[in-house]
């Protein structure tokens, strides 16, 4: 039994390696998605104005949202896309099986929620060293960030990222068992949208969980919903996959 394990987590680690280099493409995107999220964030994500003495004074408030947002997204898609069969057809350049292609691409995407949290973050700050070097210094307030909250942010980015990144493999693997999914999953949230609106709720499925996660204020129940939700879709997507065929 010793062996046995220690033969798939090799198989995992080669597959894992493998997956960093082969899908390069990837970490580009995230690059390219979070130059465009900083150059969207430069308008601000807010503005106020006041007056004083006939003076008036106006406000913007610049932050790395719109970037950990577009990340978001990213996640979703790249976890996605490496269900697909050419993705999945690549596992078999090694001597593998379902678990060990499963239990690689989930360690590849919680590297890429990693790498996504961090950069997320730091590209926030790289947008307010840009401002502060393009505006004026009489016109900008900078704020410092403590070492310990740069921390808390990429990993709070970081847990954000991998929920999305859990829901996009499982989104992919379903869709990988019938096509119809990728049309019915769409057409039931839209649905249930419109349905709610028509009924006069102000709270439809998503904008329900979102809020189940996003309004969380303790950090240690935060982790604990992110990491119980992402196990079970993770583990939904490996028994999944059992319902394919060896290869298509």
């Amino acid at each position: 039994m010793f062996l046995t394990e220690v033969k798939l987590w090799d198989i995992v680690k080669k597959q894992t390696q493998y997956k960093l280099n082969a899908y390069l493409s990837v970490f580009s995107s995230l690059l390219f998605i979070q130059v465009v999220g900083i150059l969207f964030s430069t308008n601000g994500s807010g503005n106020t104005s006041m007056g004083f003495n006939g003076d008036s004074i106006n406000i913007s408030f610049l932050t790395g949202d719109l970037i950990i947002i577009f990340t978001i997204i990213w996640a979703l898609i790249s976890a996605i896309i490496i269900t697909t069969k050419a993705s999945r057809n690549d596992d078999f350049i090694f001597i593998s099986n379902r678990l060990s292609s499963n239990l690689s691409n989930i360690l590849f995407l919680i590297i890429a929620s990693i790498v996504g949290g961090v950069t997320s973050i730091l590209s926030g700050i790289l947008l307010k060293v840009i401002l502060l070097f393009v505006l004026h210094d009489d016109y900008t307030l900078g704020t410092l960030i403590s070492f310990q909250e740069l921390l808390l942010g990429m990993f709070v980015s970081f847990l954000y990222i991998i929920l999305l990144a859990a829901i996009g493999y499982f989104v992919g693997m379903v869709t990988q068992i019938s096509k119809w999914f990728g049309v019915l999953i769409p057409a039931l949230l839209i649905g249930n949208s419109i349905i709610s609106a028509n009924q006069g709720k102000e709270e439809f499925l998503v904008a329900e969980v979102v809020k189940f996660f996003a309004q969380e204020s303790s950090l240690l129940l935060f982790f604990a919903k992110v990491i119980f939700t992402s196990s079970i879709l993770f583990f939904l997507s490996v028994i999944l996959s059992n319902k394919m065929e060896v290869r298509k």
